[in-house]
């Protein structure tokens, strides 16, 4: 279903500009291929992801749409800026927890965000170094930045390869702590 929605929005860009659709087409089948998942083990983790995303959105409860929402092998992870007291994380709890397929539910949350630019560039030089690292294959692994706290969430294929990754992140400037949520195969 994914595949057939990529094609789809290949199709449609590629009557606007048919070098950006063959590059995207041809990067989304490098990411699939990349992935420790199985295809249908990665259909079935964007599909989670949509599922729990579109209720998080519909939720009456105000910030619960702006939470990250990441899931590997039916492992969700909820990311985010939750203030104290607040009834946004529980609520994204029980809607994850709900959700078909989900096997587990992680969270990682802090109470502000300062500065989001800060965030963003942290992320880019992460990423950066993931590239440059040639022991990795920087698509296994997505990274969110939240104050300067590092969450790492995907599926590599071995445990001394998820280190790389967290010592990557670790050792770029500016970066306070990094949570791994990273996983091998099942």
């Amino acid at each position: 279903m994914r595949i057939l929605a990529i094609l789809g929005l290949a199709i449609c860009v590629a009557a606007c500009n048919p070098y950006m659709a063959a590059v995207s087409v041809v990067t989304q089948g490098y990411g699939v291929a990349t992935d420790e998942r199985s295809v249908t083990t990665q259909a079935r983790d964007t599909e989670i992801e949509a599922e729990i995303k579109a209720a998080l959105i519909e939720s009456p409860t105000p910030g619960m749409g702006n939470l990250s929402v990441i899931s590997r092998q039916g492992v969700v992870l909820l990311a985010g800026v939750v203030p104290p007291g607040s009834p946004v994380g529980l609520q994204a709890v029980a809607i994850a927890r709900s959700t078909s397929g989900v096997k587990r539910v992680e969270t990682f949350f802090v109470s502000s965000r300062p500065s989001v630019a800060n965030d963003i560039e942290l992320e880019a030089q992460i990423k950066e170094a993931w590239v440059a690292d040639p022991n990795l294959e920087s698509r296994q692994v997505d990274v969110d930045v939240y104050a300067g706290h590092v969450v790492l969430a995907g599926v590599v294929s071995s445990p001394e390869q998820a280190q790389e990754f967290v010592n990557d992140a670790s050792a770029v400037p500016g970066v306070l702590s990094v949570q791994s949520y990273i996983q091998l195969p099942q």
